[in-house]
């Protein structure tokens, strides 16, 4: 572990500010950005407003906000950043600014930061150089020249910035729930290997929450143990720290030294990406047929959501008769087992810490007119859904194929009986093209998130999305590149909730014959349903119902959004390839 640099004292200034001459990376960045954007601005500026002498000024406030977002969270570009993180920090600057000079009530700074903002966001509006989501941009504007939903006059708290990244990861790693996670990975590459079997065996989970039993809350039961040792785990993974997949038995990820030696700027994404999944797990929305579960999950969100606006709720606060007794009791459980974990501050009222306020900006979003965040996998299909309902259709060739043809395998892991499907694809396509080819030939719906990995999941490919991160673009890379021969591999996984991974295996490369491409040839049994769990509750719920065929579906067996209702004939051990064909034809 990397030795700890001694803390300096902090000089005065805004937390997130560089001082002296000394100027980050991030900043470096920001500033050349906006450097190669500075004269195409001035004559833009010149030729709306008539006043170029503006422009050193608009650039240089927006310059100077755009480092602390670069220095707390992952900034992709200067014309491409999240509106609601962006909106978070310009409020927390200004905030502060504001509290250094109390018997300051001009808002001379909140107008001189958003008039800038308002001038660069319709600069890149108008130039067609915003690389997000338009409708992002536009939330970003609406929200900027609208009244401040953070800073009503109330007894708001302003956002505690960290001061750089090294210091956002230092206050993570104080944190009894990193505390946990650096005992749990330990663990779980040493002793828990005996647990380990070809997978985690039964008593691979009680065991882990054994190892830090000492760090949960005394009135905790062993299954919420076990339920918070799992949540923990499983962010280790997404975050890089933890590998399950490539080895026989857990090893170490590649993130797991940045993890560990959790005092450089280095570490702030592993640890950062870890925070925000052991949120997201935790807040996860119960069983629809967990009534009081559900009641008493949408107040302790409710409160989370006001510890975000600044308003944490009082922990004394009498009963809203609006909710039963027992939704209140539970909500209130909720947010101790969050305080133990060190995502929700001690004392009177469950404030948050900064940094918790921040991943929860990231990772949440909100159904209009809703009060209560939505359950993740949803956040994300709504937060993408716009954009994907915009997607130009695909051109169809003119000229018949004349390149080489791929004869992939696609095969879904841990799926027992297996499932599988082989088509044919032409060798000229891309990443982006195969994960469509893979969700019509599995009848998926593409609601959740996806990504593909290379060897050992050293590297991976997926689209540009704000939800998550990966090393290369996926619609520019070719098939050609990947699969030049029998046995060339790649791995697919898609809705990290349920975790389907499918393997794909090139089986041989042929030359391009008059039938339809891409196309399908050969496989066995239908796709699971979307949202059932995962490939081993799938295979469960098939075996408890394997004794009727055709099986009728019940409404406890289907997820309530499936595409099958109750009363339909439902036969896991039939799939049709005439159908994934004509879905193949209509899209490619």
């Amino acid at each position: 572990m990397a030795k700890k640099k001694k803390k300096q004292k902090p000089k005065q200034g805004h937390p997130a500010r560089l001082q002296g001459d000394v100027i980050s990376i991030e900043r470096a960045k920001v500033k050349r950005g906006l450097d190669a954007l500075a004269v195409q601005f001035t004559r833009w500026l010149e030729a709306q407003h008539g006043d170029s002498e503006l422009a050193p000024m608009v650039l240089a406030a927006v310059g100077e906000t755009l480092g602390f977002y670069a220095e707390a969270l992952e900034l992709r570009s200067v014309t491409d950043f999240d509106p609601p993180q962006l909106f978070t920090v310009l409020t927390a600057t200004i905030e502060f600014e504001e509290a250094e000079d109390p018997d300051d009530d001009s808002g001379e700074l909140r107008d001189l930061v958003f008039t800038a903002w308002t001038v660069y966001l319709d600069f890149l509006r108008e130039n067609g150089l915003w690389d997000g989501d338009p409708a992002g941009l536009e939330w970003l504007l609406e929200s900027i020249n609208s009244d401040d939903p953070f800073n009503e006059p109330s007894a708001k708290k302003p956002l505690d910035v960290p001061e750089t990244a090294e210091a956002a990861v230092a206050e993570i790693a104080q944190m009894q729930v990193s505390k946990m996670g650096r005992v749990l990975l330990a663990w779980a590459t040493t002793t828990g290997h005996v647990y380990w079997a070809a997978g985690p065996g039964p008593e691979f989970i009680p065991q882990a929450a054994h190892t830090v039993r000492g760090l949960f809350p005394k009135d905790l039961d062993a299954p919420g143990r076990n339920n918070v040792a799992a949540v923990l785990l499983s962010a280790l993974e997404r975050a890089g720290a933890l590998d399950t997949k490539t080895a026989a038995v857990p090893e170490y990820g590649n993130n797991a030294r940045d993890f560990i030696a959790a005092d450089t700027a280095t570490s702030f994404e592993s640890n950062y990406a870890y925070l925000k999944t052991v949120l997201d797990l935790l807040l996860a929305q119960p069983e629809r047929s967990d009534q009081a579960g559900l009641e008493s999950w949408g107040l302790a969100n409710l409160w989370l959501l006001e510890a975000v606006d600044g308003e944490a709720h009082s922990v004394a606060a009498a009963r809203d008769e609006l909710f039963p007794e027992a939704a209140w009791a539970g909500a209130h459980q909720r947010m101790e087992l969050l305080r133990s974990l060190g995502l929700v501050n001690e004392g009177s009222t469950y404030g948050i810490p900064g940094i918790v306020r921040l991943a929860l900006t990231d990772l949440d979003s909100e159904e209009p007119g809703g009060d209560a965040p939505l359950e993740p996998d949803v956040a994300d299909f709504f937060a993408e859904s716009e954009e994907l309902q915009e997607e130009p259709k695909r051109l169809k060739r003119t000229e018949p194929y004349k390149g080489k043809v791929l004869q992939l395998k696609l095969t879904l892991r841990e799926a027992k009986p297996p499932i599988w499907r082989r088509v044919m694809v032409p060798a000229d396509l891309n990443l982006a093209d195969l994960h469509d080819i893979i969700q019509i030939s599995f009848d998926w719906s593409d609601t959740h998130l996806h990504q593909f990995y290379g060897k050992n999941y050293k590297v991976s490919y997926g689209p540009q999305n704000p939800h998550m991160k990966s090393d290369i673009d996926e619609s520019t890379v070719l098939l050609s590149k990947l699969f030049k021969q029998p046995k060339d591999r790649l791995a697919y996984a898609y809705d990290f909730g349920d975790d389907w991974r499918i393997g794909i295996e090139v089986e041989d490369v042929l030359k391009a014959d008059d039938g339809q491409l891409p196309r399908c040839i050969g496989g066995r049994r239908m796709g699971p349903l979307e949202d059932s769990g995962g490939a081993l509750n799938w295979n469960e719920m098939v075996e408890e119902l394997k004794d009727e065929q055709p099986l009728t579906m019940m409404q406890d067996v289907v997820p309530e959004d499936s595409s099958l209702y109750p009363g339909e004939d439902f036969d896991p051990a039939v799939f049709s390839i005439e159908e994934i064909n004509e879905n193949l034809d209509a899209e490619f």
